[in-house]
């Protein structure tokens, strides 16, 4: 009896235990509690899925996902009742909250993106010091633009751009004046 239930099992029997296993999340890697979840409960991502890596980048984040339409349509099915445990205020309070790391807003304004991509260019020794003033004017443009319509965004990158362009001119001098002195103290050397 029990040979002959080693050759079911050997047979095909294991697919009835991955049937009774509970999945597992392709994003995050988190086992579910049952067999019948469709949902993961820590990123929140449908399980029956096939993986995403922007997806898995999100549920790393503790981001939670909107359901899909095949999901939402799955979830409104009448579907067999199951013995739910109700969540205690101590395990609720232990779950990650969603909003404690917002998404960055949308930046709009290509203005204040043209002024940090002018301060970058601003890095480069000598010949960096040609860019900087595109990055206070961008910049200022930018400002400008996200004052008029704030829709747009970008007030915060402008502002940086602004600044940096600022620095990076202030520390461009130096070196322009670093390279004008050289040849002076170069003649004043005691060797």
């Amino acid at each position: 009896m029990t040979s002959s239930a080693g050759d079911e099992r050997a047979r095909g029997g294991d697919d009835l235990d991955a049937a009774a296993r509970p999945p597992v999340c392709a994003a995050c890697g988190a086992h579910a509690r049952r067999p019948s979840a469709r949902f993961c409960r820590s990123c929140g991502r449908p399980l029956d899925e096939e993986y995403v890596p922007a997806r898995a980048l999100r549920a790393s984040y503790s981001f939670r996902l909107r359901p899909t339409a095949a999901a939402a349509a799955r979830a409104s099915r009448p579907a067999r009742r199951e013995h739910r445990v109700r969540a205690t205020p101590a395990a609720s309070a232990a779950r990650p909250r969603s909003d404690r790391f917002p998404m960055p807003t949308r930046n709009n304004n290509g203005a204040s993106t043209t002024a940090l991509a002018f301060a970058t260019f601003a890095l480069v020794p000598y010949l960096g010091i040609l860019f900087c003033p595109g990055a206070l004017l961008m910049g200022g443009v930018g400002l400008l633009r996200a004052r008029r319509d704030p829709r747009l965004g970008g007030a915060r990158a402008s502002a940086t751009g602004i600044v940096l362009g600022v620095v990076i001119f202030c520390a461009q001098l130096i070196l322009w004046w670093i390279l004008c002195k050289v040849p002076e103290w170069s003649q004043q050397a005691p060797f």
